[in-house]
């Protein structure tokens, strides 16, 4: 367990010598765990910095404009040297994804060009999400539940992969899901087109997989220039039942029963959102490190006392890919890592993911 006085050292020494302005994308911010990342960099980059230096640039993404325009107003005020934008979108459509995508990212190389430097993003949290226990496809074809939660958040990664690439302290990516989760993957339906396999707590384990696979596969791909967390948060106390599809009575017992039965264990918000900033630390979640680079005594970016490099998904220390629990802990490399991995399964999670997003990008209907 990191304790909660470190993590939060470890945020300020982030945002004391990240180089400024510091640039952020939150996908599904305006409510719960997203809000909570937002509003977490807004009062750690407030106040730093030189007086007329821009210190922070947020992107939030999400579907509610009038809670996205609340943000916004709020967070300017608390760190009036950063800019906060908000961008509408339905994240379940990929299409949606690439269009949210290139607006920021022309914006990031209109602003970088304005002050002679390169266009980059440090930090990419993906929260979008909703919870169902029926299918739902999209005018795409993909379930509009695997999109959420696996889909779009990986084509955030590919889509502004060359600007999380160029930050200098290398690009930091978090999706929060769950992973805790014991990996599952149905190996002849990557899709999940059969229903047999849509059962929830199959289809669950399966977009965890997914997650830590691709996440494994980009810091391979990468190396030296990105690191990516897949997070459980914990018990964070979010309306997500009450806007799922679920009948109503489930909508009550979750809010109204289990959510109080578990007070004693809810993190709270704010505490919610110091924790994942942290995982935009190099020094503790540094990218995976080039296969011809030596060991460096180089000091990362916001290192403070009591922060250690992590162990990542593989069982190495600094892997690039990291799965992380509410404490800012790693969750040990499991007993099936191996075997979840063998046959060039990576590989196929790869390329199954991009041809996906090429089938979508062709203007087709995806039908594997």
């Amino acid at each position: 367990m990191v304790k909660l006085d470190i993590i939060r050292s470890a945020n300020a020494a982030l945002a004391n010598s990240a180089t400024k302005p510091y640039v952020a994308v939150v996908a599904g911010g305006t409510a719960g765990i997203g809000e909570s990342a937002v509003r977490a960099l807004a009062a750690t980059f407030a106040d730093r910095g030189d007086r007329e230096e821009n210190v922070l640039r947020v992107h939030i993404v999400g579907r509610n404009e009038e809670a996205g325009r609340k943000i916004v107003a709020e967070c300017s005020e608390v760190c009036s040297r950063g800019m906060f934008r908000f961008h509408k979108g339905d994240m379940s459509l990929l299409r949606e994804v690439d269009r949210v995508c290139a607006d920021i990212t022309r914006t990031e190389q209109q602003e970088a060009s304005a002050r002679g430097g390169v266009a980059k993003i440090d930090f990419l949290v993906n929260c979008q999400g909703v919870l169902s226990l029926t299918a739902e496809d999209t005018k795409e074809g993909l379930d509009k539940y695997y999109s959420l939660l696996y889909y779009s958040r990986a084509r955030f990664v590919e889509r502004l992969l060359p600007l999380l690439t160029a930050s200098p302290g290398a690009g930091h990516v978090v999706s929060v899901l769950n992973a805790s989760i014991k990996e599952a993957l149905v190996l002849d339906d990557l899709a999940l087109r059969n229903p047999k396999n849509q059962k929830f707590q199959t289809a669950f384990a399966h977009l965890v997989s997914l997650t830590n696979i691709f996440f494994e596969e980009v810091a391979r791909r990468n190396p030296g220039r990105i690191a990516l967390c897949h997070q459980h948060p914990g018990y964070v106390p979010t309306d997500i039942a009450l806007k799922s599809n679920f009948p109503w009575w489930l909508k009550f017992l979750i809010t109204y029963i289990v959510n109080p039965l578990f007070r004693p264990w809810w993190v709270p918000f704010e505490e919610c959102g110091q924790n994942i900033l942290f995982m935009a630390s190099p020094a503790r979640f540094p990218a995976r490190r080039p296969e011809d680079v030596k060991d460096s005594m180089e000091t990362p970016l916001g290192s403070v006392d009591g922060v250690e490099p992590a162990e990542g998904m593989d069982g190495d220390v600094g892997s690039g890919a990291y799965r992380v629990n509410k404490d800012g802990d790693t969750f040990p490399k499991g007993k099936g890592y191996g075997k979840v991995r063998e046959n060039g399964t990576a590989e196929k999670v790869y390329q199954h993911t991009m041809a996906v997003f090429a089938e979508i990008e062709a203007g087709r209907v995806f039908k594997g």
